[in-house]
């Protein structure tokens, strides 16, 4: 499993001992947010307050409690070090049964949920409805590392990735390492380059061409100008989308634009410092005035610097894998190999070489 990674859909949780899915008195709604087991869930009639009920807690403890798992003690190992230290741990392991009824170890933005209405403005949430997507980490410690999937947010549809024609410059390797974590959680992506007024190199025309003949789909905007803005608000109608990429790049700005005074009125989004900042610890869906939910995450920000596992990588590099398995060697790394289809690739100009040197980096936990 990668650090981040597509969950398997989950089967509903039940109340224990009834089904409660046609259940009239239950209000169904989607978690916009929730902390320490309060949970504001939105719904037709408007949003409530809600916690759980009891045995759902429990349930929620004990899967947590099966999940954890020492990979390493004693000493400080970068995240690269770790993934390995637990493959290695899991090859000299017996695999530990699957649960009878596996379920998600905790609620997050984005999960469908019924509850039962207390008041006009409080529930206690009964079920849990299956999860169709996720987008997770591996959750760590410093020096007690425990491998503890960490939804950041559940039944995600898409990512629109930011980045600036200039001022700052766009940094397409780290474009690359976002797109990989999309590719590993199957996640479709659209780049939005954004202060498509602006004067800029003919680099950025040139990416945009690469990555465009990849099929991911290229949205030029301006919030300036109003370039774009209908093409965001069409691609956002009706979806739940992670809105996000480097600080700089004019993200509030385009929030306003799309959907006016909410990026200011909710604190969504933040330029202020070098890394940004959030006014909430964890993850929280906007309802779009046009249908639809766009997500934000306090977690997102340490996105770029999570490794997704050495084996998983070619995958998430979509022009690699029509030559994946066309290598000399089975258990090829593409890095340094003779007899490497893929490398061949790159010398035959198929491959480009700023893309596989992203593949490099990231293999080899780089974060620049």
């Amino acid at each position: 499993m990668s650090a981040w990674h597509m969950a398997a859909v989950f089967p509903a949780i039940p109340w224990e001992g009834t089904s409660l899915i046609d259940d009239p008195a239950l209000l169904t709604g989607v978690v916009l947010n929730g902390a320490h087991g309060i949970y504001d869930v939105h719904t037709d009639a408007g949003v409530f307050r809600c916690t759980l009920r009891g045995k759902l807690k429990k349930a929620f403890a004990r899967v947590q409690s099966q999940n954890t798992q020492v990979v390493a003690k004693g000493r400080k190992l970068n995240e690269y070090q770790l993934r390995r230290a637990e493959r290695e741990r899991e090859k000299n392991s017996k695999p530990a049964p699957e649960p009878e009824n596996p379920i998600q170890s905790r609620l997050s933005a984005g999960d469908h949920v019924k509850f039962r209405k207390l008041d006009q403005s409080t529930g206690l949430i009964e079920e849990i409805l299956p999860r169709q997507s996720e987008l997770s980490r591996l959750d760590a410690g410093s020096t007690e590392r425990k491998a503890i999937p960490q939804t950041l947010l559940a039944n995600l549809d898409q990512v629109i990735i930011v980045l600036s024609v200039a001022q700052p410059e766009p940094h397409f390797a780290f474009l690359d390492r976002y797109l990989v974590i999309c590719e590993a959680a199957q996640l479709r992506s659209i780049i939005c380059l954004n202060k498509a007024d602006l004067p800029h190199s003919s680099r950025v025309e040139e990416a945009a061409d690469l990555y465009a003949k990849l099929d991911y789909p290229i949205v030029w905007s301006s919030a300036h100008t109003g370039q774009g803005i209908e093409d965001l608000r069409a691609i956002l109608k009706d979806r739940t989308t992670l809105f996000t990429g480097p600080s700089g790049v004019g993200k509030s700005s385009l929030v306003n634009a799309i959907e006016p005074e909410m990026a200011i009125r909710t604190g969504m989004i933040s330029e202020a410092t070098g890394k940004g900042r959030h006014t909430t610890t964890g993850s929280q869906l906007y309802p779009l005035s046009s249908g639809g939910w766009l997500a934000d995450s306090a977690g997102i920000r340490a996105l770029a610097a999570w490794d997704v596992l050495p084996e998983d990588l070619p995958h998430c590099f979509v022009e690699f894998r029509p030559y994946l398995g066309e290598c000399v060697f089975n258990d090829c790394n593409h890095i340094d190999e003779e007899g490497c289809a893929i490398i061949q690739a790159v010398e035959d100009d198929v491959i480009d070489k700023h893309r596989y040197r992203s593949y490099v980096r990231i293999y080899h936990g780089d974060e620049r």
